[in-house]
Order: structure tokens, then C-alpha cells, then sequence
């Protein structure tokens, strides 16, 4: 295979495992042709086939082989009859998805620069849809809906109309709503962001822009929020000089659209006022309308009380916002009770407790995805797997000299001299 052809296959595979508005067979596709691309290549394959590779996904299917049997022989006798009928295919699905976890693992070790330059490529391409969606929306005020044609279900493009301060919509790119859109553009750019860091250089500037840029035009609440932590973390290892021109920019555009941001601002308060009470709804339940073992362990990855999945799935008329609608710190909580806070903390001890890991893990932890999404591990696995250290492949023995990079990444590029501040 040649190397423009294999760039080609890693950039679909990372492309249709995205799409999680289409649902679960696309995404399996990407997950599949991922994995041919891994067993393709003999490099990936030795390191697919690593020992401490294997035991990590025998371990995981252990796990998850152990859930889905303890919920064959103890169904929940309130378990909403849909997942019953359904149980198999997401223990399928899991599967698929830690194998998913393992191929992006080897690539992100051997071939590193091929992962940055896919990621960059798919953050432009998703970035480039929703701004073409935009520029068509305020010529013609037509949509251009990518997710009907595939599903059936129209895109949420026109909720809010009365408060957006350009026009009455806001674009959803290849997903069904902006906060999906929004949460999977984050979550790439994250990923994007560490690899280039761990090779020792900084990411290129026109992903990361263009991703702050498509995620405000989609006017979403929690794009919005997430968009402000991002520069924070993004901006915070940066130079000096770097920090003040993104300042002047700032005061530039207050003083010269001031009436725009003062609509933006005024927009994005109205729709979180309204939009919060969905969330809080969900929050409610999960907190207060469970009790005993169900609000301590929850029910599981394979149920769910009939009672919330009845809440979530009235004819469009949601009583409560989705399962993953309010983050994914709270959907471990909705799957796995109190107990499911021991997840993001293992996640805050794992990490580095720099600004920018820090403000990564805020932003992973509130996206709109949930753990079961094959795209929430190109940002989460790049974040949890930093080594301090080099390891020697001949002695094992950490070398003498600290880097700053990923479990097994070798750095190709000359670092670059400390930045002052």
C-alpha cells in the first residue's frame, strides 16, 4: 500500500468513526477499516500485537464480558424494554470500540506524524463543511443538511431563531446538532494539540483557529464555554508576545463590533437559561429521583431504568436533556451511579497538572459524547498517556534526559530552546 493510499485509509477510518449523528454501523465502519489499516501495515501490527498491548484488551473484555453477563442473568426487572433487545449489540459495539482504543494507541506510537496530519486534515475538512453550511445559510437561507440523507432526522439547524444575533440558524456540520458538532471538533483539536506538543513543536495555527472560529458560529451554550477554556489552555504555554497580539485582538474586536458581541453575549445568556433547565432536569434525576444502590452503583453500561429512557425519547418532546446531553462527567454518574465519579478522578491522577491538562480534562469532561463514541479517545488517550521519561529500547532503563511526550513517541524533531516569558 502505497503512503498516499495509507493516509487515505487512516484519514476514513478516523473520519466515519466520528460521525456519531449517524449512528453506530457508520462508526463501526471507521472502526473497521481503522483496524485493517493497523493489520496492513507489519510495524502497527507488531505493536498491536505487544504484550502489554494484548493484556490491556483482554483485561478490558474481561470487564465488559463481565457486565454484560452479570445483566443477562440479573436483568433489572425496570430496565427499558429497548435495551434489553439491544444488549448484544452494544456489548459488540464496546468491543469494537476498545479495539478502536488499541489500533489509535499504536498509531500515536509508531507512526505519530501521520496521526497529527490526518487529525489536522479532518478538523480543517469538518471546519470547512460548517462554514460553506454558514456562507449558504446568509446568501439563500438554505441548509444544507448532511445527517437527513444518511438518517432521516433532520439536523437542528434553526432552534433559537429569535435570539441569534446574525441569522436564525446555527450550523451543524455532519452531525444532527451544534453541540455535537462542537464536541467532536473540540475533542480532535485536544488531540491534535498534544501530539504536535509531543513531537516537540507547536501545532499548526489554521486547525486550531479555524476550529475557535466554527465553533462560535454554531452559537451553541456549551461551545461557547468550551471555546473560552480552550484559548485559555491553548494560549497557556505560549510566549508572552503570543498572549498579548490574541489580547489586542480581543480589544479590537470590543471596540470595533461592539453591538455584535453585545447580541452574541445576550444570545448565549437567553439560551443558556432556557437550555439549562433540560440539563438540570437530567441532573435532578440522576441525583435525587434514585435511590439505594441505584443512585450508588447505577445500573450499569447495558441498562437504564425505563422510567429516565422513557424521559429522553418522548416524540421529540424531551422531559429531561439526553443521556449525555449535561457532559460526559455526568453520563459516568448516569451509567455508574456516585460511584461513576471515580472514573474522571482517575483521569485528574493520571494527567499532568499543568494549565493546559488541566483545562483539556475540563473540556473532555463536559462534551456532549459519551464513553462508548470511538472520537472521545483521539483527545482523551493523547491526555492520559504522557511518560516523563524516555525508555531505552536495548536496556529498559529510563534515559537520563525527561521529555515532554507520549508513551512510547519518539520525538523527531530538535526541541525547541525554552520560551521566556
Amino acid at each position: 500500500m502505497t503512503r498516499h493510499l495509507r493516509f487515505i485509509v487512516l484519514f476514513f477510518g478516523l473520519a466515519l468513526s466520528s460521525l456519531v449523528s449517524d449512528g453506530a454501523y457508520m462508526q463501526m465502519v471507521g472502526v473497521v477499516i481503522l483496524c485493517l489499516y493497523c493489520v496492513s501495515c507489519p510495524d502497527l501490527r507488531r505493536g498491536l500485537l505487544e504484550r502489554n498491548t494484548v493484556l490491556t484488551i483482554v483485561a478490558t473484555m474481561v470487564t465488559i464480558t463481565a457486565f454484560f453477563l452479570y445483566f443477562i442473568a440479573f436483568t433489572p426487572p425496570n430496565c427499558a424494554p429497548p435495551l434489553v433487545k439491544s444488549g448484544l449489540n452494544n456489548y459488540i459495539f464496546l468491543g469494537l470500540v476498545t479495539l478502536y482504543v488499541a489500533c489509535f494507541y499504536t498509531i500515536i506510537r509508531t507512526e505519530a506524524e501521520k496521526a497529527i496530519s490526518a487529525l489536522a486534515t479532518l478538523i480543517v475538512f469538518n471546519d470547512l463543511i460548517l462554514l460553506l453550511q454558514t456562507v449558504v445559510l446568509i446568501v439563500s437561507k438554505t441548509y444544507i443538511d448532511l445527517v437527513e440523507p444518511v438518517t432521516g432526522e433532520m439536523s437542528r439547524y434553526h432552534n433559537y431563531e429569535n435570539l441569534n444575533p446574525v441569522f436564525a440558524f446555527r450550523p451543524t456540520g455532519l452531525f444532527v446538532e451544534p453541540s455535537t458538532f462542537s464536541a467532536v471538533v473540540a475533542v480532535m483539536t485536544i488531540g491534535y494539540v498534544l501530539l504536535s506538543r509531543a513531537q516537540n513543536r507547536e501545532p499548526h495555527f489554521l486547525p486550531v483557529i479555524l476550529s475557535i472560529i466554527a465553533m462560535l458560529i454554531t452559537q451553541s451554550t456549551a461551545a461557547t464555554i468550551q471555546c473560552a477554556i480552550l484559548l485559555v489552555a491553548f494560549t497557556a504555554n505560549r510566549m508572552k508576545s503570543t498572549r498579548v497580539v490574541i489580547a489586542v485582538l480581543f480589544v479590537v474586536a470590543l471596540v470595533t463590533v461592539p453591538s455584535f458581541l453585545e447580541a452574541y453575549l445576550n444570545s448565549f445568556t437567553t439560551k443558556m437559561n432556557e437550555s439549562s433547565e433540560l440539563r438540570l432536569a437530567l441532573v435532578d434525576y440522576i441525583y435525587y429521583g434514585r435511590s439505594g444502590w441505584d443512585w450508588l452503583l447505577g445500573y450499569g453500561p447495558f441498562a437504564l431504568e425505563d422510567s429516565l429512557y422513557r424521559l429522553t425519547r418522548t416524540d421529540g418532546a424531551f422531559q429531561v436533556a439526553s443521556l449525555n446531553d449535561a457532559g460526559l462527567m455526568q453520563y459516568f454518574v448516569v451509567r455508574f451511579g456516585m460511584l461513576g465519579f471515580l472514573i474522571p478522578l482517575l483521569f485528574f491522577i493520571r494527567i499532568r497538572k499543568d494549565l493546559s491538562h488541566l483545562l483539556f480534562l475540563a473540556v473532555l469532561m463536559s462534551v456532549k459524547l459519551s464513553y462508548a463514541d470511538p472520537i472521545l479517545y483521539v483527545g482523551l488517550l493523547p491526555l492520559l498517556l504522557h511518560s516523563p521519561m524516555r525508555i531505552d529500547s536495548k536496556s529498559r532503563k529510563p534515559a537520563s534526559q525527561p521529555i515532554n511526550s507520549l508513551d512510547g513517541i519518539q520525538l523527531r524533531h530538535r526541541p525547541y530552546p525554552p520560551q521566556q516569558s
